[in-house]
Formats: C-alpha cells, structure tokens, sequence
C-alpha cells in the first residue's frame, strides 16, 4: 500500500483570543492543559469506519517546563496482514506558551524520518530530510491539542519539517461524542498547504480530527479521553 498520510495529522498552556460562534475564549490568563484535559488525551483512529489506530498526547511538569509526549499509530490489514503501519512519535518542551523544542520520528511503513526544531534567537531552526528552514518567530506544531494555532497562519508540519502556510476557518457548530456523552464543539477547517478539519469545544479542548489521506481514504479521530476531570 502506497504512503497513507501526508501533513494532515499531528494533538493549552494558554486560551487564545478566540470566538467560537459568539463564546469568547478568555486568553487573559495562563491555563495549565492538565486543567483541560488530564495527564492525557486519547483519540481512537479510523478509516472508512474501520479502526486501524490510536492517538495519544501525554502531558507532565518538569522544572517549569511542560512536556507533551504524542504517539500515533496506524495499522491496515488485508486478509490478516498488516499491508501497511505507521508510526509517528514526538516530544515537545514548552514554557511560556511557546513551543521551545520539540523531536518527531516517523515510521512510515518502513521509511523512516525524523525532524527537530528549537528556539533560536526569539525564532526556530528546523532541521529535517527536507532539509533547514528558519523561522523569524516561533511556531505552533501540528499538534492540534494547542487551540493556540486557531490564531495562526504558519505552522510547523511535524511530518515534513516544512513552514506550512495556512488558514483556519470557523465553520458549523456541531455535536461531537466523547467519554462524557455529546457535547457541542465547533469544527475549523485548515485550508493551504494543510487540508483537514478540527473541532474544539468551548473550552478550546481538542475533541474531534477528520483528515484525507493521500488514497483518498477518510481519516476519522474519535475522542476517547478528551475532557479530562474538569466540567
């Protein structure tokens, strides 16, 4: 089987100035995302309705640092067989709700790939196969457990090691199951170098991922652990 995905996968130290359909989101104040979420998020992964997968995000404290672990595996079988796995891991360093560094490895059905980003003078300096790209600011991942990159128009793809440019529309609000029954969530769109769909609930928790992968397959994230202890 030909490469599944692309850079629509990979998933809030601080809520963003956001509104989502009316509800602002306070980015006054600095939120732990263990407050949001837990120690962990984990999302059940799809494909044209079969479950092949997990995600998990895993989040600990470490002398001022927040550290967030993400692992996403992805297994296809045809009669019995795995035809085709995928797995991509990552650890990330935040402080000050900036991401300071992060180390992805991939696992691509064999070929593997890893890509490294760090602060460097007020910017980042990334480092991948693609080769080096510097960024004068500093970038939010494709992570998506941040609501922080709703205000973004530049990401940094953890897959490629690229400086993707994008735009994050708001769209329909929607109701989106999770461990703690239906909630209402509203979906943003990624449009530009990245083309998948987001849902955040009103408390900027990431609770839903809907992406194409390159077969044209559709990539379900369906919320197992995504509200954490908090109401």
């Amino acid at each position: 089987m030909r490469k599944l995905l692309s850079g629509g996968v990979v998933g809030l130290s601080m809520l963003m100035s956001q509104t989502v359909n009316g509800s602002a989101m306070d980015g006054s104040r600095s939120v732990n995302p263990m407050s949001l979420y837990g120690d962990e998020i984990v999302f059940d992964v799809y494909r044209e309705g079969t479950l092949v997968g997990f995600h998990t995000v895993k989040f600990s404290e470490n002398e001022g640092y927040l550290n967030v672990r993400s692992v996403f595996q992805l297994d296809i079988k045809f009669l019995f067989i795995t035809a085709y796995s995928y797995l991509y891991e990552s650890d990330a360093r935040w402080r000050d709700d900036q991401l300071q560094k992060l180390e992805a490895r991939v696992d691509d059905n064999g070929d593997l790939s890893i890509v490294k980003a760090a602060q460097e003078g007020g910017g980042m300096r990334i480092e991948s196969v693609n080769g080096q790209a510097d960024s004068e600011v500093s970038l939010f991942p494709t992570n998506h457990w941040h609501a922080g990159v709703l205000n973004q128009t530049q990401v940094l793809n953890t897959l490629t090691g690229r400086i993707n440019d994008v735009q994050i529309v708001d769209g329909d609000r929607e109701t989106v199951d999770t461990e703690k029954g239906p909630i209402q969530a509203t979906r943003f769109a990624y449009t530009g170098d990245l083309e998948n769909e987001v849902w955040y609930d009103d408390r900027g928790r990431w609770v839903k991922m809907r992406f194409k992968g390159t077969d044209g397959s559709i990539i379900d994230y369906v919320c197992r652990r995504c509200q954490g202890a908090a109401s």
